[in-house]
C-alpha cells in the first residue's frame, strides 16, 4: 500500500523516480544531497517506499515530540542530540556492523542550511563498516528523485570524494543559495 501511495504522490507532484538500489544490497550508506528544503524528506521517502527500502536516517531529537515521534520512528528515524559533539559516526558504524540488514541515509551537509563544506561522517562510517556508498538525490530542476550507482570506496579519500562530488554536480536543490557543492 505504501508503494502505491508513494507512486501516486510522485506522479501527482509531477516527479519521476530514477535509478535504484539493487535488491541484494543488505547494508549500505546512502549519502543524500543536495539537502536544502523540508520537501526533500517526503520526496525521498516516496522513493524509498517505491524501492521497498527499509532504511534509517538521523533527525534532530527536537522533532521527537508527540505525535510526530510515532511517524518518524515508523519511517526509520534515529533521534540525534546535536548539542553533544562526537561519537555519532562510531555509534552508527557499530550499529551498521551489528545489523544483518541496514541502509542508513545521511545528508552530506548534515543540515538544510548552507555549510562551508560537507560532513564526512558518511564516508568514515561506510569505510569502517566496509559497506558500499549509494548516492541519493532530489533534483528540483529536473523533478527527479532517486539513486546513483553504488560506489565501493577505495580508501583514497580525495579520489572517492571527487567521484561523489562529480555525481552531485548537476543536481539542483530547491534553494540553490543554501547549497555548497564543494565538498571539501
Amino acid at each position: 500500500m505504501k508503494r502505491l501511495i508513494s507512486k501516486w504522490f510522485l506522479a501527482f507532484m509531477g516527479w519521476e523516480m530514477v535509478g535504484e538500489v539493487p535488491k541484494d544490497v543488505r547494508k549500505a550508506v546512502l549519502v543524500c544531497a543536495p539537502h536544502t528544503s523540508n520537501w526533500d524528506f517526503p520526496l525521498a521517502l516516496a522513493a524509498f517506499n517505491i524501492m521497498g527500502l527499509k532504511l534509517n536516517y538521523f533527525i534532530k531529537k527536537s522533532w521527537f515530540f508527540f505525535p510526530m515521534n510515532f511517524f518518524f520512528r515508523s519511517t526509520g528515524a534515529i533521534p540525534v542530540d546535536r548539542t553533544k559533539k562526537g561519537g555519532m559516526v562510531e555509534l552508527m558504524t557499530q550499529v551498521l556492523k551489528d545489523s544483518d540488514e541496514m541502509i542508513v541515509a545521511v545528508p552530506a551537509e548534515g543540515t538544510r542550511s548552507w555549510v562551508p563544506k560537507w560532513k564526512t561522517g558518511f564516508y568514515h562510517m561506510a569505510t569502517a563498516a566496509n559497506v558500499p556508498v549509494f548516492m541519493g538525490f532530489v533534483d528540483f530542476k529536473k523533478k527527479h528523485v532517486g539513486f546513483g550507482p553504488p560506489l565501493t570506496l577505495t580508501a583514497d579519500f580525495e579520489k572517492d570524494m571527487l567521484h561523489i562530488q562529480d555525481f552531485f554536480k548537476d543536481k539542483t536543490p530547491k534553494f540553490p543559495e543554501k547549497y555548497n557543492p564543494n565538498i571539501f
